[in-house]
């Protein structure tokens, strides 16, 4: 399976923002250090082997790039063919924070969304 599509509209996303891929890895370590987790750091030369090849991000990197693009998380998962507002973990499809962007249904866990 190709996906370079994929990575292609991953690259335009980025390219769109003005951003370089070492723009992209200052951004995500600075995110991965206010969560002290290493796992949010998408460094230069995984995010091209994302941009360019079959490679996938790991659900914490796809985090990572929601916020520096400014793209709902949701959004970015339909980057990849999931349609995260179908058939949601609570049934409801609606993955709506308060600041009016979608997160992963992770991050609303306890909460009620109807």
């Amino acid at each position: 399976m190709h996906l370079y599509p994929t990575g292609q509209r991953l690259r335009t996303i980025r390219e769109d923002h003005h951003l370089t891929l070492k723009d992209v890895e200052r951004r995500s370590r600075l995110i991965a250090e206010s969560r002290r987790n290493p796992e949010y750091l998408f460094t230069a030369g995984r995010l091209s082997q994302v941009e360019n090849s079959s490679s996938l991000p790991s659900l914490y990197k796809l985090a990572s790039l929601s916020e520096i693009y400014e793209v709902p998380y949701a959004e970015l998962l339909s980057v990849f063919g999931i349609d995260a507002n179908r058939n949601g973990a609570r049934g409801n499809g609606s993955h709506e924070s308060g600041s009016g962007q979608e997160t992963a249904p992770a991050l609303n866990a306890g909460r009620s969304l109807v």
